[in-house]
């Protein structure tokens, strides 16, 4: 194969080297060629026929393409004519060398595509700055595409820094929320049983009576609860089985209520419930009776079903109240007289203490 190639002078380093072809059938032309253009620094690509140069420009991308006219097989023209029908080779710069005459094939010459024509013997000097022209083309050409695509490398891993980040970001707000979510239930809500806290229990009860002093349409009124006898269930069965109690008794108390009452547990077997949103007394008294129902049955505790009962008290709301810890203190003495009453009562505040279970 008569393909050949040689490399001048290092290139500058702040371009790429680019690649010239050189077409002619013979050798001493294309040595010729070569020592004119070796001073440019540039890869220089042999091929003694039309048909290797249409082979050459398959491999490899070039800068500008230097071609003899008369040739055996495909002539310089014929060679053009392929080269401007294929994609990767149509915008190629050709340049005719030829020793023709320019006016005998000028006007066929740049008709076929090629953008400049040089007579046989050529100045060396003139050859290497016509080629240099498309040489500096080709070579910021390739600069301005390398910096586009690390442009487009650094916009994608720049990209793919932010996800990352927003993700993680993302991540932090999620946990901090949760942690924040467990630091609000452990500051408002009983570490036992899981319901409510005094300190909860009195911002409801303080804003509905906020609420009710603005519009008082609607009524609402709050039970204190103590289980009878809890004492009895630590002395005998052991404080494991009491807490066993309380929380079987805090879930039933909640399947007892609405959505818009709050259970509280304020300490030891003492319970509060913020009954919201009702008509009148009937209404809480219904309430402590169903409590009633759910604590008749049994409560099955390490393989033994404990029994228990509660004293209520109740109090409504009514226009003396100023605040949520002056109808908490009412429900605890109604709650008083129902457990002196003789347990497992209702009391409603300023009324006589009534049996739950009559």
């Amino acid at each position: 194969m008569s393909l050949e190639l040689r490399t001048g002078v290092k290139s500058s380093p702040d371009l790429p080297v680019v690649s010239i072809l050189l077409v002619d059938d013979r050798v001493e032309n294309l040595m010729a060629l070569e020592v004119s253009l070796e001073p440019l620094g540039q890869r220089l690509v042999r091929a003694t026929s039309g048909s290797e140069a249409l082979r050459a420009v398959l491999d490899e991308e070039f800068a500008v393409i230097l071609m003899d006219i008369s040739m055996p097989e495909l002539d310089g023209f014929e060679t053009v004519e392929v080269l401007r029908q294929r994609e990767r080779s149509r915008h190629i710069p050709i340049i005719f060398i030829s020793a023709y005459p320019e006016q005998q094939n000028s006007a066929r010459s740049y008709s076929a595509g090629a953008v400049d024509y040089i007579v046989k013997p050529f100045d060396p000097d003139t050859l290497r700055a016509k080629v240099s022209v498309f040489v500096h083309l080709r070579q910021h050409e390739i600069a301005l595409q390398q910096a586009h695509a690390e442009l487009e490398q650094r916009v994608l891993e720049r990209t793919a820094e932010l996800a990352a980040a927003n993700r993680a970001l993302e991540r932090e707000i999620v946990e901090r929320k949760a942690a924040e979510q467990r630091l609000f239930e452990l500051a408002h809500h009983d570490g036992l049983t899981g319901l409510a806290n005094r300190g909860l229990l009195m911002e409801h009860l303080n804003r509905a009576v906020a609420q009710w002093k603005r519009k008082a349409d609607r009524s609402f009124a709050v039970m204190m609860i103590d289980l009878d006898r809890f004492k009895d269930v630590n002395d005998t069965l052991g404080h494991h089985a009491g807490d066993q109690l309380l929380v079987g008794f805090s879930q039933r108390l909640e399947l007892c209520l609405r959505e818009v009452d709050t259970a509280a547990r304020i300490g030891g077997d003492e319970f509060a419930v913020l009954v919201d949103n009702i008509t009148d007394i009937g209404d809480v008294t219904r309430l402590a009776g169903r409590i009633q129902h759910e604590l008749a049955q049994r409560f099955p505790i390490d393989g033994k079903d404990v029994e228990a009962t509660a004293s209520i008290g109740i109090v409504m709301m009514n226009g003396s109240y100023r605040r949520g810890e002056e109808l908490l203190r009412d429900a605890d003495a109604a709650m008083y007289r129902a457990k002196q009453g003789g347990r497992a009562r209702f009391s409603v505040f300023g009324s006589p203490a009534i049996s739950l279970t009559a």
